[in-house]
């Protein structure tokens, strides 16, 4: 089954432009609850995740503990610990298997590596639940 069936579109999901600044960037996870992110650039184009430990860890390694210097950075300067990797909206889910057992989220992108949205690890698990229930009931 191909993954567009999972997809939340993009005009649902909350991300970051890569232009965005630090202190903007924090109180928009902070308000929405979010842990990690996508990040786009001005194209629209998937430029990878970013999580609340990459601007921990930041703030320690580059800033020195100091927030007041970080919080007017780009989003594009922060280095992230994790390869967050994206899918095809033409793949199948099989590929998406391996990917969201490590992830909340796996990016989706179009054949220009523009982000179109995101396939949660909830829904693929309801949707595994569901299907294990129509076959119990089948039974």
């Amino acid at each position: 089954m191909n993954i567009s069936f999972y997809l939340l579109p993009k005009n649902q999901v909350t991300y970051l432009s890569q232009e965005d600044l630090v202190a903007e960037s924090l109180r928009l996870m902070n308000k929405k609850g979010f842990q990690t992110i996508p990040i786009i650039d001005g194209e629209g184009k998937y430029k990878g995740t970013i999580s609340e430990g990459d601007f921990l860890w930041n703030l320690i390694r580059d800033f020195h503990m100091d927030l007041e210097s970080m919080r007017m950075v780009k989003v594009s300067t922060m280095k992230r610990r994790r390869n967050y990797k994206a899918v095809s909206i033409d793949a199948e889910i099989g590929e998406l298997s391996d990917l969201i057992l490590d992830q909340n989220f796996v990016p989706v992108v179009d054949g220009r590596n523009v982000f179109i949205g995101i396939v949660t690890r909830k829904v693929i698990m309801k949707a595994l639940l569901d299907k294990r229930q129509e076959n119990q009931d089948h039974e």
